[in-house]
């Protein structure tokens, strides 16, 4: 028998085939404790439970809500994560069981747009959706303005990073809770007397319903049993003195598969009102750092920081499973700065924004600002040289891969992580003494988790790290 295949193309028989009996329907969710929330309030969501044959696509559900910016006398912009900005907090429980509980949520989600997001699709789609721009900073909102924001919800938890992608059975006996806690309004909002409400807040479902024949087969194949594998993210933190020289940060992840460590250093001076302290992030004078697990260094050799940082960013990408993507874009190197070249016009650097100013002189990226003071997202003028405002936003980002190369970051099947279990985690790091005025280093742990749901035991969610 021949060994040679006809292409794809050619095979006439290979059709695709009807889905099992089912149907599809939108439902707007409200929140269970109120309809107005200020900043530091606590938005909860109840699922529905007790739904047989129901499953609910994290991938297609979005959080909608109504910001009314309460500055009287000036707007204020957005953070360049956008509505996410809003966002402190994220916790999922079910039963007094925690699935998850992401601490600086807002931190992360900036950190992810940045590095994940490109500037197409922050000026095009993420724009209309959650507020971001193509420059350094999120959108305008005028004083008293009104603005509907609708944020893909899952993004960052379990509930949506499932591996391979699976829908969420909605037939527990007990519901899941997601909570959303809110940012003070000088976090989220750059501008002075920053306040803020949210209002008509609504979490926006797809629910699939299959039919009871349908749903016999399902319990056939799984006896009942639900097992999800999906990666989740945990915050842990430390702080920098000013002209600090080392750090070594014990960050207490315990977990099975410990898949990526993603770190972010904020200087403490722009955490303050009229600041974008949530993407401003610097080196602080970083020259080396790695992490030590059980006193074994990760990677075998310290990552080095130098010049531009393309060695940071390259394992950045090798963590995001990216490295050799050269389609994708982020949001990395985006500012302004002065090109010294007078009487142009146009005059300033901006690598992707929406104007390309005329220069002949590359300016220091902001990736690697060892003291961005946070203050300015930078303009370039299109009249004269005076008005050229610089950018003072940094925009450093570190990670370090953890997962074996059996999985390659990509495999829906196996998952390769550290265990660190009963294990010391530790930070290690190195600088070079020119960090000024104290920082805030922020470490997320990216692990896989295990959610289960008994039907013919418990019948409530479980979950194992």
């Amino acid at each position: 028998m021949s060994n040679e295949i006809f292409s794809e193309s050619l095979a006439f028989n290979n059709v695709k085939k009807r889905a099992v009996s089912s149907r599809s329907y939108r439902v707007r969710l409200p929140p269970s404790n109120s309809t107005s929330f200020a900043a530091g309030n606590t938005i909860q969501f109840d699922l529905p439970a007790n739904l047989q044959g129901t499953y609910w696509n994290s991938n297609q559900c979005y959080l909608k809500f109504k910001v009314v910016n309460g500055a009287a006398a000036a707007g204020a912009n957005l953070d360049r994560c956008g509505a996410y900005g809003f966002i402190r907090r994220v916790q999922i429980s079910t039963s007094g069981a925690q699935i998850c509980d992401l601490d600086r949520y807002n931190v992360l989600a900036t950190a992810m747009l940045d590095a994940d997001a490109s500037l197409e699709w922050r000026g095009s789609s993420g724009k209309q959706l959650i507020g971001t721009e193509t420059s350094m900073r999120g959108e305008f909102l005028a004083a008293n303005a009104e603005r509907t924001y609708c944020l893909p919800a899952a993004i960052l938890t379990p509930l949506g990073q499932t591996t391979p992608h699976r829908m969420i059975p909605l037939c527990s006996l007990s519901n899941l809770q997601i909570r959303y806690t809110l940012e003070e309004a000088a976090t989220a909002l750059v501008g002075a007397g920053a306040s803020y409400t949210i209002q008509d807040v609504e979490m926006v479902m797809m629910l699939t319903e299959l039919s009871p024949g349908a749903q016999a087969q399902i319990d056939q194949i799984t006896g009942r049993r639900y097992d999800i594998l999906a990666t989740s993210y945990m915050h842990s933190g430390a702080s920098l003195a000013a002209g600090a020289g080392a750090l070594t940060a014990n960050l207490g992840f315990s977990m099975s598969s410990l898949e990526r460590v993603i770190i972010s250093i904020r200087p403490t001076a722009s955490q303050v009102a009229a600041r974008y302290s949530l993407g401003n992030r610097c080196s602080y004078g970083l020259t080396q750092y790695s992490l030590n697990i059980n006193s074994e260094q990760y990677p075998a050799r310290p990552i080095l920081v130098a010049d531009k940082c393309a060695e940071v960013h390259a394992e950045s990408l090798i963590a995001d499973h990216s490295l050799v993507n050269f389609n994708a874009g982020n949001a990395f190197t985006n500012g302004f700065a002065n090109a010294s070249i007078d009487g142009a016009q146009g005059i300033g650097f901006s690598m992707f924004a929406n104007i390309q100013p005329r220069a002949n002189k590359e300016p220091q990226y902001p990736f690697n600002d060892v003291n961005p003071t946070g203050a300015s997202a930078g303009n370039s003028s299109t009249l004269n040289t005076d008005a050229v405002t610089p950018s003072t936003i940094g925009t450093f980002l570190a990670q370090i891969e953890l997962e074996s190369g059996l999985s390659d970051g990509k495999s829906s099947h196996i998952y390769s992580g550290i265990s660190t279990l009963a294990s010391t985690v530790q930070l290690v790091a190195t600088f070079d003494g020119s960090g000024t005025g104290g920082a805030s280093v922020d470490v997320f742990a990216n692990y896989t988790v295990l959610m289960s749901l008994n039907m013919a035991g418990t019948g409530v969610w479980s979950i194992s790290v």
